[in-house]
């Protein structure tokens, strides 16, 4: 069994490893293959103690989410996307995007000289992509550096992902409080990072976890089984939200509760694992997370969109109907009738057909944001901003391609 990467560790340092977790499950629902193991692609990936890494030209880069898009793109490279995510109380600032630039191309200058016949010709395989994902947003430089170089920055700050965080803060604070009762002093990332990946179904099915296989074996008997195990994250943020109380602690006061503990057990040697029943207990039910209220958005532009779907069951019917690939919209933001300015930094896309019964929300970088929306340049650019960098939001659906066509308002 590989011994994985050992850590000391805090909640607040687990919360934006389940949460990267969380965001593959997002990917898996929108058209992406993960690779979770070198076996997957010899040839490109690298798998040691301390996880999954891509080759570069000049170095490996360890990767915790990769994703492949399934679907072929006409005139390109299969696609790969990095994803990592941060979930810190303070913006990240540009220190994280350049990583992620170093990163990208670093490996898309990677070439094979795995090529049929005699002569052995470099070739690229793949197109590589990053996004990097925040609680708490990005600083203005990481933002301009991050435009400028075609580095995705996705803010998740906006309320409508509260219930997708409240799970991340809920699973982390349940499995540090497991690591104190059990006197482990640091996680191993590689047990917690394949115990949720079993239990939100993003482990390939066709992919033996021989690590991690009695962990993988448990979590699936504890899914199938009628006994219930204890509700987090979504279910506790609603019942919570419902009741009036607060929906889930700030981050200080996650971190203070179990920090104390920690430090009290710093003389203790680490364990190399966590209890293997009470982890697959935690995590087991995160199969019945429903995402079904976000979806990624790809326009024809630099960045990713996470979209949230105002009614769910709406959008799935209507996007169902194969005449409805192409599905014409109007896209706009809350504004101020009186004086032009914006209310609120969502986007909204909704659907020329009446009938269609659901609204989309987006919300976009604030730099490019302030730029479409601050008045600080002539009216025109901002149709002129839809029409090419919003005029197509491409969302994958099964193995279909659906796409949001923006319509200008007539006159």
């Amino acid at each position: 069994m590989a011994e994985g990467k050992i850590v000391p560790i805090t909640v607040a340092q687990l919360r934006g490893y389940i949460l990267e977790e969380l965001l593959a499950r997002l990917l898996q629902d929108n058209g992406y293959r993960l690779l979770v193991t070198a076996d997957q692609d010899r040839e490109a990936l690298k798998e040691d103690g301390k996880g999954l890494h891509v080759r570069g030209r000049g170095t490996l880069h360890q990767v915790d989410v990769l994703g492949e898009l399934d679907l072929p793109l006409p005139f390109s490279l299969p696609l790969r996307l990095f994803v990592e995510a941060k979930h810190r109380k303070k913006s990240l600032g540009v220190e994280y995007v350049r990583n992620a630039y170093g990163t990208i191309r670093d490996v898309n200058e990677h070439y094979t000289t795995l090529t049929p016949g005699r002569s052995h010709i470099p070739m690229r395989r793949y197109q590589y992509q990053y996004a990097l994902f925040s609680a708490s947003g990005f600083t203005p430089p990481a933002q301009e550096y991050a435009l400028a170089q075609q580095i995705s920055l996705i803010d998740l700050s906006n309320p409508g992902f509260e219930p997708l965080l409240a799970t991340a803060d809920d699973i982390a604070v349940r499995i540090v409080g497991l690591a104190t009762q059990t006197n482990v002093t640091s996680v191993p990332t590689q047990q917690v990072r394949h115990a949720l990946r079993h239990a939100l179904g993003t482990w390939p099915t066709n992919v033996e976890d021989q690590d991690f296989y009695d962990l993988a074996e448990r979590i699936n008997q504890l899914r199938e089984s009628t006994v219930s195990s204890p509700t987090f994250g979504l279910a506790v943020f609603r019942d919570r939200e419902a009741a009036g109380l607060p929906v889930t602690k700030s981050a200080d006061e996650q971190d203070d509760e179990y920090e104390h503990l920690y430090q009290s057990r710093q003389t203790l040697a680490p364990a190399q694992e966590l209890p293997t029943h009470q982890l697959a207990t935690i995590v087991a039910t995160l199969g019945n997370v429903m995402m079904d209220n976000v979806a990624l958005g790809f326009p024809p532009a630099p960045f990713i969109l996470i979209l949230l779907i105002d009614n769910p069951a709406a959008f799935t019917e209507f996007i169902a109907n194969p005449r409805n690939s192409d599905i014409r919209v109007t896209l706009d933001y809350p504004r101020d009738h009186n004086d032009n300015r914006p209310l609120s930094s969502d986007w909204e896309i909704l659907p020329l057909d009446e009938n269609a019964g659901f609204r989309l929300t987006f919300t976009l970088p604030d730099i490019l944001g302030a730029w479409m929306k601050g008045g600080q340049v002539p009216i025109w650019s901002m149709r002129e901003a839809k029409t090419t960098l919003l005029s197509s939001i491409a969302l994958v659906r099964g193995n279909r391609v659906v796409r949001l066509l923006y319509t200008p308002h007539s006159k």
